[in-house]
């Protein structure tokens, strides 16, 4: 697309309004996942979009080069658009030859890496993108400033997850809006029903369960571990520590000790790793019972902000609560996920792989 200047950016949102009249849409979008984003207006004219500080933003339809800047949105923008909508990589993005990523995406490997600091607007308007989605204000002023289109979304919860693949999912139009919608019904379900059956384990029966990201951060409550953890039917040690926050905050050794935990899922292999062989961890009730475990990894990291949260909650559920949670199958959940929502099939090595076995 070309930058859409002020004036042009004025004629386009009337045109849109009014297409979005004729066919029958409020402006106020009621139709979306998200609650909020409206709509495509139709196949290629121009489509507003509301991001998550409510903000509308104009977009051309069927948006076909999304700039992201962070790993997350950047697996969106792939789950829903495919290879053609990504116009960049985020950082962080895993597309090393061998990942799932590069066997998913194979055409990946000329696409640029951007991070944050790069979205200058000249680095931006180099690109020329139909969308910027980012998880920074002031990127986001300065782009919009310059009448480059740029959506405000961080997800830190199910509930903005939902929101950011919505508004990804409206930029993209078409499909891919009904996709997002469809994800957001999926993700619903699935707390639902974890949510059900946990609400029938009596509150001293729930296992105490630690979230470590490294030996030195733990997550607590307001975070994304916490949802899965109760949805699961456990209990979050991290808020018994006093944590708070999307991404955690410091623990020492002595403190894991000292809250001993029944199960421990650690964010990388090197922290699971250490915990199972370092000497002063031997004592622990998770680590004796070998009830430390790696958090799935597949596109992304399911235990944290990702588009693959919903699996998350099915495979902790079976690994916290597997006697409640007897008829989950993680396997098959997981296979259906992906041939739903990336049309990709995974193969027996690949569903190891995630699982780390």
């Amino acid at each position: 697309m070309k930058l859409i200047t002020r004036r042009r950016a004025i004629g386009l949102c009337v045109s849109a309004m009014l297409v979005l009249s004729l066919a029958g849409c409020a402006s106020q979008g009621a139709g979306s996942a998200s609650g909020d984003a409206s709509a495509p207006a139709s196949a290629s004219g121009p489509v507003m979009v509301k991001d998550m500080k409510g903000a509308d933003i104009l977009a051309e339809g069927e948006a076909k080069n999304i700039v992201t800047a962070n790993s997350v949105a950047t697996q969106m923008v792939l789950m829903l658009g495919g290879e053609d909508a990504a116009a960049t990589l985020g950082a962080g993005f895993n597309n090393a030859q061998g990942s799932l990523n590069a066997n998913m995406f194979p055409g990946l490997g000329d696409k640029r890496t951007v991070t944050r600091d790069d979205c200058t607007v000249e680095n931006i308007a180099a690109i020329d993108p139909s969308m910027v989605v980012i998880d920074n204000d002031d990127i986001v002023k300065s782009l919009r400033d310059s009448d480059i289109p740029a959506a405000f979304a961080s997800v830190g919860s199910p509930e903005t997850i939902k929101q950011a693949l919505q508004i990804i999912g409206d930029c993209l139009g078409g499909d891919a809006a009904a996709k997002a919608a469809d994800y957001g019904t999926y993700y619903d379900a699935i707390l639902a029903k974890a949510t059900d059956k946990a609400s029938k384990i009596a509150d001293a029966d729930k296992p105490r369960v630690l979230y470590l990201r490294s030996e030195t951060r733990a997550c607590g409550e307001k975070s994304m571990p916490d949802s899965w953890i109760t949805a699961a039917g456990g209990r979050n040690v991290g808020i018994e520590m006093g944590l708070s926050g999307a991404g955690g905050g410091e623990v020492t050794a002595e403190a894991i000790l000292e809250a001993d935990p029944d199960i421990i899922i650690c964010e990388k292999a090197d922290c699971a790793d250490a915990l199972k062989s370092d000497a002063k961890y031997s004592e622990l009730k998770a680590v004796k019972s070998g009830a430390v475990y790696q958090a799935p990894v597949a596109t992304a990291v399911w235990s944290m902000g990702t588009a693959e949260a919903p699996l998350m909650v099915c495979w902790a559920a079976k690994t916290i609560n597997p006697a409640a949670f007897a008829d989950m199958d993680i396997e098959a959940e997981t296979l259906s996920f992906f041939k739903t929502f990336y049309g990709y099939e995974l193969s027996g090595a690949e569903l190891d792989a995630i699982f780390h076995r």
